[in-house]
């Protein structure tokens, strides 16, 4: 038997399981980003509050704590491998009893791994709108917040759209070291196939070929939201100020 005639009998025989990974790899890419750029966002702005002297020492004491939470979140999520908190929070979610799936631990490791990323990329995309934009902001009557959500945070985000689309790029082929705790994904669903038939080269090649369509595709997709955010950005300060 050849290795094309292994590589169509596994799709014939393994198709619909290859076709569930496929399934299961984009929806822990897919929640992990969304749910990781929204809790992104938060730890951006806690890991980028400043002190004032204006500052009551009460709410100096809060921004320090915030400020010192976020980066140490960041720190440890970023420098331990994904895989390594996979195994420490279903096992230890387990001694604890926390009643989860695999699926369900894969989503949540995947999101507050991806939160780690989404926080730096969005803090350097804030970091990247010209300081004169919050001060103009608050020229206008706007306050800290408002210039933050109308003004400063959109040209962030649009700033970020590269980095975004590139840690969902990564998420679909990172998802495969959930395997670890047996969530069914793409490479777990390899690992059935070739534990079964023994064509180990066949299996691995036939999902290396998907991993790679996917993240043409997506890649691709980016490109084309990219461009079309490349308008220029004009504030719609109106509904700040509309009665």
């Amino acid at each position: 038997m050849t290795s094309l005639d292994r590589i169509g009998y596994l799709l014939g025989k393994y198709g619909d399981l290859f076709l569930k990974g496929v399934g299961v790899t984009l929806l822990l890419a897919i929640v992990g980003t969304a749910v990781g750029l929204i809790l992104g966002l938060g730890l951006a702005l806690l890991r980028n509050l400043k002190r004032t002297p204006q500052d009551a020492r009460i709410k100096t004491f809060f921004k320090v704590i915030a400020s010192g939470f976020a980066r140490i979140y960041i720190e440890v999520f970023r420098g331990t491998p994904m895989m390594v908190q996979a195994i420490i929070i279903y096992f230890g979610g387990k001694m604890i009893g926390v009643p989860w799936t695999y699926l369900t631990c894969g989503l949540f490791v995947i999101s507050i791994n991806t939160t780690a990323y989404m926080a730096e990329i969005i803090r350097s995309g804030i970091n990247g709108v010209d300081i004169g934009q919050m001060e103009a902001s608050r020229s206008l009557g706007m306050s800290n917040f408002q210039a933050m959500v109308y003004v400063i945070f959109p040209q962030a985000l649009k700033n970020a759209i590269p980095a975004i689309g590139n840690e969902f790029v990564v998420n679909i082929k990172d998802s495969s070291v959930l395997n670890v705790i047996t969530v069914s994904e793409l490479f777990m669903a390899a690992k059935i196939a070739s534990s079964a038939t023994y064509f180990y080269i066949e299996s691995y090649l036939i999902i290396a070929v998907i991993y790679l369509t996917l993240t043409i595709i997506f890649s691709q997709v980016m490109k084309i939201v990219e461009k079309k955010l490349n308008a220029p950005f004009v504030p719609k300060l109106r509904k700040v100020f509309h009665a």
